[in-house]
């Protein structure tokens, strides 16, 4: 009988094993293959369709602080500004379903903060404190019309906005 309880597990563990080498063999096999092809990095020239949803908000591109941030912007801009600041390593998209939600009460606008998708990426660890990056967010509420927000985080961006 305590074999019986046992065997679920030691089952589950095999085949999480079984799963992990033949994906590792998979690897190898596709490295050796194509040493040359299979880890080199490739550039979309065009993004994939989910990022260029309308139902999502309109992309646009702010200048503050010097730099140039990529954000999606979604909601009447005649009611008060609603600022999604992510994560690491994320970017605007993880802030997909509260631009729907929160779009009827707000304009909300997710940024991509400096240094992540299709804003500027400035050189140098340096250039990432959180001087810097509390900077980039002051100065981009004037940018977009505003003098005052709702500043919502999430991981880093949360320390931000903290």
């Amino acid at each position: 009988m305590a074999f019986a309880g046992l065997l679920f597990p030691i089952l589950g563990y095999f085949f999480i094993a079984l799963w992990g080498l033949l994906g590792l063999l998979k690897v190898a096999v596709t490295i050796l293959t194509h040493p040359f092809t299979a880890l080199k990095k490739t550039t979309r020239e065009i993004p994939p369709a989910c990022l260029l949803d309308p139902a999502l908000g309109s992309h646009e591109y702010v200048t503050a602080n010097g730099l140039k941030f990529h954000c999606v912007c979604a909601g009447d801009t005649s009611k008060p500004l609603m600022l999604l600041l992510h994560g690491f390593p994320e970017f605007w998209f993880s802030w997909r379903h509260q631009l729907k939600a929160f779009s009827k009460d707000y304009h909300v606008v997710a940024v991509d903060m400096r240094g992540y998708g299709d804003s500027d990426k400035p050189d140098g660890v340096a250039s990432y404190t959180l001087d810097k990056l509390g900077k980039d967010i002051a100065d981009l509420i004037p940018a977009l019309g505003y003098s005052a927000c709702v500043l919502v985080g999430h991981d880093w961006g949360g320390a931000v906005a903290w």
